[in-house]
């Protein structure tokens, strides 16, 4: 079994646009919804910027099943670890069983614009690894003193502590973070689906860490996020993708390129082949089914479809009424 999950975009969509995605995601069955956790989007025409925390209360409190978390929060500069524990363990009080965590190192579109610096690559790794820890102690411990080497909290309580586990999920492209998730995380979250770094890199430094932190490989999740767009006109359902030509870039990712409007305007060279090879660009269920189940064969326990289909909607109907029941049964 693999889960195909929806990522409802911040960037992309109104608040309340995502709202309404959600809730009909959740009338369809659609397990588990992943919800972006930006200040500052990866385009800047016809973009949006809602913020993560408010939605995900307002959504789960307007579903009645559905899974949801971010995919990610950066917990090392704009938001304090421990402030990242009290709300998602609020959350989990109000909505238990409904409500995991992604973490990651942060973009700098995110940290530069709401007033950080930019740190090295190595030491967002550092910190990450750091605020996990408190996050996780935190959630299980009263009256927490903790002195790292980037955070610190003296005598620290949630009294509001999480109802069950809420699973941390930890994103990164490379053996580095895949290592991490390995040690500390539920699963791993990566964008990278060339098959040969996956079997190569990625798998071998995730066993690592599981080896490290004593997890079964086979309870421990794979997640693959992919941009997705659904329509029977190809054009259109390229053209709605366009919008995430930003995210082919990875220096986007490690250098101090913060500004919308620019990554935009270097951005419009990326020619719509890239998007075929690099993006789902779907036409009809056959077609879906084919791209999701060669991943699903590679080992992912979980595939994330970021939602910029011209119709959310659309896809929601596809995924749930076709390409769900046919990957799973095959």
């Amino acid at each position: 079994m693999v889960k195909i999950s929806i990522q409802a975009s911040h960037e992309q969509n109104s608040p309340s646009d995502l709202l309404d995605h959600v809730t009909y995601m959740d009338n369809k069955g659609i397990q588990r919804c992943w919800t972006s956790d930006h200040y500052m989007p990866w385009w800047h025409s016809s973009a949006s910027g809602g913020a993560a925390w408010p939605w995900i209360g307002a959504a789960l409190a307007k579903t009645r099943n559905i899974a949801i978390g971010t995919g990610v929060t950066a917990p090392i500069l704009r938001y304090h670890p421990a402030i990242v524990a009290q709300v998602f363990s609020t959350l989990s009080s109000m909505f238990p069983n409904r409500v995991f965590l992604g973490l990651g190192k942060g973009e700098a579109l995110n940290e530069i614009t709401s007033g950080n610096p930019w740190p090295s690559n190595q030491e967002r790794h550092k910190r990450l690894r750091e605020a996990i820890k408190l996050i996780k102690k935190l959630w299980k411990e009263d009256w927490v003193t903790f002195d790292g080497e980037y955070y610190w909290v003296k005598d620290s309580n949630l009294y509001t502590k999480p109802k069950g586990d809420i699973p941390i999920y930890i994103a990164g492209n490379g053996p580095r973070s895949a290592q991490l998730a390995g040690e500390e995380g539920d699963g791993f979250i990566t964008t990278s689906a060339d098959p040969e770094i996956l079997k190569s890199h990625l798998i071998p430094a995730i066993e690592k860490g599981l080896k490290k932190s004593g997890k079964d490989y086979e309870k421990f999740s794979r997640i693959l996020f992919m941009h997705t767009s659904y329509d029977e006109d190809r054009n259109k359902a390229l053209e709605s993708l366009r919008f995430w030509r930003g995210v082919l870039i990875k220096a986007f990712f490690e250098l101090d390129i913060h500004d919308p409007r620019k990554i935009e305007e270097n951005c419009r060279i990326i020619q719509d082949d890239s998007l075929e090879k690099n993006f789902f660009v779907i036409s009809d269920a056959e077609e879906a089914i084919k791209k999701i189940k060669q991943y699903k064969d590679l080992g992912f326990t979980e595939i994330v479809l970021t939602n910029s289909s011209p119709s959310r909607y659309k896809l929601i109907d596809l995924l749930s009424d076709k390409v769900i029941p046919a990957v799973n049964l095959q």
